[in-house]
């Protein structure tokens, strides 16, 4: 099973969010003043939701070897991946809707905001590293992205 929070154990959770695109840590910012930053118990939530309900492989990202997926992409650059996130989230996510980026280094918080931030903020979350999750809340897909540039989609298995 995935489980970002076997890296640092529980007591880590979040501890560092200035590792969070800078963006995302401003209250002057008008998109920043949108991303909520998720607690260790709705982390647990959100992440049994998802996660959990994925074989893990090396380096606790999601096992594709032994996991059916929708659609395996990869990027080149930061621009390719800002035209392929804006893509994705508008295949996958409603405009209005809050979407969740859940990081592969536990130390950050999750965080949720509307889609139409993390489009325009693509690039920063990439830059934030390392592997991530997207998932559109409410949605039944997760975006898993690799900083070798791979971006895998898969179906949420249903519990």
């Amino acid at each position: 099973m995935v489980e970002a929070e076997r890296m640092t154990g529980g007591s880590s959770y979040g501890s560092r969010p200035e590792y969070l695109p800078d963006f995302m840590n401003d209250p002057r910012d008008d998109d920043g003043r949108q991303v909520m930053k998720l607690d260790l118990a709705e982390n647990r939530a959100l992440a049994a939701a998802t996660l959990s309900g994925f074989p893990a492989a090396t380096g606790d990202v999601i096992d594709f070897e032994s996991t059916p997926f929708e659609d395996r992409l990869w990027w080149d650059d930061e621009e390719h991946w800002t035209r392929m996130a804006a893509e994705l989230l508008s295949l996958y996510a409603q405009q209005g809707e809050r979407i969740a980026v859940i990081w592969g280094n536990y130390l950050m918080p999750t965080v949720t905001m509307p889609v139409d931030v993390a489009v325009r903020h693509a690039r920063d979350i990439l830059d934030a590293g390392p592997h991530f999750w997207i998932h559109p809340i409410g949605g039944s897909v997760l975006i898993e992205c690799l900083m070798d540039g791979q971006v895998m989609v898969v179906t949420i298995p249903s519990s």
